[in-house]
């Protein structure tokens, strides 16, 4: 059991070399091929669509929670009754 715990370990060690050697080959790379954009614009339009996302998500999340909310207390007040 051990071993098998050092092993995940180790086999851990390695994909994170390997993930840490691929983004910096990729950083080298050039925008055409796949590399990350180096124009202003392109940057902070990427900022922009990343904040819309997390605004989306945030707001998914609230209608999904005051729905269940609205749920609960629905059941709630049949209950009562």
């Amino acid at each position: 059991m051990i071993s098998t715990i050092k092993g995940l370990g180790k086999a851990y060690k390695e994909y994170k070399k390997t993930k840490k050697a691929e983004k910096a080959a990729r950083a080298k790379l050039s925008p055409e091929v796949g590399g990350p954009a180096r124009d202003p614009e392109i940057i902070k339009l990427n900022k922009q669509i990343k904040t819309a996302k997390k605004v989306g998500a945030g707001a998914v999340g609230t209608l999904g929670a005051a729905t269940i909310a609205g749920k609960i207390k629905q059941k709630n007040k049949e209950k009562k009754k």
